[in-house]
């Protein structure tokens, strides 16, 4: 952990340091700009992180995000000696790791276990989907009610991918932090911990929008098919600059020079052949798209895959409610079991696996991380009444792979009925600061909001075992 230095500095939300340390804390989808910031305002990485041969090893970074929060004792965590009304319906089966068991319908993935790293007691105390969802993206727990959290603010703790945007965006045109398909809302709100927060609009991610598996899928929000030319939209581009420049106002404020920014930023991207290659779907080898599964969620995979290598840094895939015949989210109140075995678990379980496939037969598994997570688990305990399992943030299941990362492990362990861990808890704050190490930033750094006011990234350190 860090040491805290200097007089009473704040963090996004106007809270101290020391009051962050009491309470045990650590988009408007817009346009991503990323700006460098200088290195005397980002910490430098101590001697020990320079020698660690996984800091700063992946050069991108892409997470399957399963909203609503997957059973982990029904996919990565089964509990077979348990009586029924714990262990479910299904069965489980033999992994490549040996000793391990996952569920019957991760047949799949199952046979990735000896490369990946699964991490059976992810745990923290925020049982909503908002304030789940803000402390895994985070690192920080929320700090208002859970029902100010369906809402985005600019007090906001930056989502990682935006916080990497600020201080280490790579290089290249293409936005370094992007949501596939979109941002996840809770009816009409908007859930907090999705963009740049206190960092400012500059920040806030790109979300492509739309549904990546029609045939004739493009960007919502920006027109880069591969044979549409920017010559228009660079006219258009100064048209709205002269008259920009003769509003004196907007050109001085904060707001025209945002706009400013993320127009040129635009045209950056169309201008780019690579990333227009990237998103025009069309294009894509068909049995490429198959590998994938023709589905929201397996082509929002491939996309986002595809984003990655078009130079995206960090790329965030969302199961939507839309995926599979009946609409479920991993939320599973009800027919939890048929909605896995049905809608949820088989498409995650082809999706992976192919962009596992896709990464390593390309030799990019060595350069990128992959993360799949949620927001929380399932209770240990079903609701009969309604064949359910209810949320569950106490314990629950995470896994990694790729660059910076010591595949074929299980690391820590849920107690006897899946309930609480039983050896090596994991917090988000410690999540997140690996995901942060492994890209090569350190997760002591200190950075500035829109306001001027210091915050550490986070207050977790590396889980040291999850590391090569």
């Amino acid at each position: 952990m860090f040491s805290i230095q200097g007089p009473e500095a704040r963090f996004c939300d106007g809270t101290t340091r020391r009051e962050m340390l009491k309470v045990g804390g650590l988009g408007m989808t817009g346009l991503g700009l990323p700006h460098l910031i200088s290195n005397s305002a980002a910490a430098a990485p101590s001697e020990a992180k320079k020698r660690s041969s996984s800091f700063g090893k992946a050069k991108n970074c892409i997470i399957l995000f399963l909203s609503g929060g997957a059973a982990h004792l029904d996919t990565f965590d089964p509990k077979p000696e348990t009586p029924a009304e714990i262990r479910g319906e299904f069965g489980t089966i033999q992994t490549a790791l040996d000793g391990v068991r996952v569920s019957e319908y991760l047949p799949k993935t199952a046979k990735w276990l000896d490369r990946v790293v699964l991490v059976r007691s992810m745990t923290h105390t925020s049982s909503g989907h908002a304030r789940g969802g803000y402390i895994m993206f985070t690192g920080h727990e929320y700090q208002g009610s859970g029902s100010d959290a369906n809402f985005m603010n600019r007090k906001d703790s930056p989502h990682l991918g935006a916080a990497l945007a600020k201080v280490s965006p790579g290089e290249g045109p293409m936005f370094p932090f992007i949501l596939v398909p979109r941002r996840l809302d809770a009816g009409s709100g908007r859930r907090a911990g999705q963009w740049g927060g206190c960092l400012g609009a500059k920040y806030d991610p790109m979300a492509t929008g739309g549904n990546p598996n029609e045939d004739n899928f493009k960007l919502d929000h920006l027109p880069l098919v591969a044979n549409r030319s920017s010559e228009l939209l660079i006219r258009r581009k100064r048209l709205v600059d002269q008259i920009n420049t003769q509003n004196r106002y907007l050109q001085e404020s904060d707001l025209g020079r945002t706009l400013s920014q993320n127009q040129q930023k635009a045209l950056d991207v169309i201008s780019s052949k690579a990333v227009r290659r990237a998103v025009d779907l069309s294009i894509a080898d068909k049995k490429v798209r198959e590998a994938y599964g023709r589905n929201l969620f397996g082509q929002s995979t491939l996309l986002g895959r595809r984003l990655l290598e078009a130079g995206t840094r960090l790329v965030q895939v969302n199961w939507l409610r839309t995926q599979g015949k009946q609409g479920y989210a991993w939320d599973s109140h009800r027919l939890n079991f048929t909605a896995l075995r049905d809608d949820l678990i088989p498409p995650f379980d082809q999706a992976f696996t192919a962009l596992m496939n896709d990464l390593e037969e390309t030799g990019q598994l060595d350069e990128t991380l992959v993360v799949v997570a949620g927001e929380f688990g399932r209770t240990p305990k079903v609701t009969l009444s309604t064949a359910g399992r209810e949320h569950w943030p106490n314990c629950f299941s995470v896994m990694l792979a790729g660059a910076g990362i010591r595949g074929g492990q299980v690391y820590g362990a849920s107690d006897r009925t899946g309930a609480y861990p039983g050896d090596l808890p994991v917090s988000p704050a410690e999540l997140t600061a690996t995901i942060y190490h492994c890209l090569g930033v350190d997760p002591e750094t200190e950075t500035h909001d829109q306001s001027g006011r210091p915050f550490y990234l986070t207050l977790g350190s590396p889980v040291e075992a999850l590391l090569t």
